[in-house]
């Protein structure tokens, strides 16, 4: 109940605040590397938000091309969307930034080529690290193992606040196209115990990551 609680508050704090949040843009510098999050608007965000906890549910790498600046995001796949456009897309048009000091510019510079080595994977509607597709939190996180940077903590997806009907009835509606599942032969317990085993990266626990810093947020929160 307290966690049901905390989440409702969240939503709630979401809806308030809307000319503060909608002003945003005035960004400090960005660099490469840097990390972006937002609350998406897709189908599967309140599900990663009550999951979760965090108003977190996408997330994306900074690449600024000589003050062009795109996101770097896995979403229907890896790709490369411009600033604007990313942050229109979030709801409320919020977001946060993160800086990690530990990235050097030619750690930025190799973390960028590593992720455009993912150009075009699709993304990853199970969360799974076993697998050729990539979800939001996958991708910052394997760019920065790349270099040789740690970020975020993995965790069992069984770990999350997942007794709730929209986690379950997101579970319900993917399960019989998970390759892994099929593989096996599972049936529907089976799959679901199977997926709960699974670990997993989540946008905030990379936000909460004690050598990240935020420079910039429009969150009320």
């Amino acid at each position: 109940m307290k966690k049901l609680m905390v989440i409702a508050a969240l939503f709630g704090c979401l809806i308030v605040g809307t000319v503060f949040a909608t002003a945003g843009g005035d960004y400090p510098p960005l660099k490469d590397g840097d990390l972006i999050f937002q609350t998406s608007t897709s189908s599967q965000s309140s599900a990663i938000i009550f999951a979760t906890g965090s108003a977190f549910s996408h997330m994306g790498i900074i690449k600024n091309d000589n003050g062009a600046i795109t996101v770097v995001e896995a979403a229907a796949k890896v790709k490369e969307t411009p600033l604007k456009e990313w942050v229109n897309r979030g709801l409320l048009r919020r977001v946060a930034i993160y800086r990690d000091p530990r990235l050097t510019p030619e750690k930025a510079r190799q973390l960028l080529s590593y992720s455009r080595t993912l150009y075009g994977k699709p993304y990853d509607l199970f969360f799974s690290f076993n697998n050729d597709a990539i979800y939001c939190s996958e991708l910052p996180y394997l760019a920065y193992k790349a270099v040789g940077l740690d970020i975020g903590q993995t965790q069992k997806i069984s770990a999350l606040n997942i007794d709730n009907m929209t986690v379950r009835k997101l579970i319900q509606s993917r399960w019989q196209r998970d390759s892994e599942c099929t593989e096996r032969g599972y049936d529907f317990d089976q799959c679901s115990q199977y997926i709960l085993n699974q670990s997993l990266v989540t946008p905030v626990s990379i936000a909460n990551d004690p050598n990240l810093n935020m420079i910039y947020s429009n969150y009320s929160l």
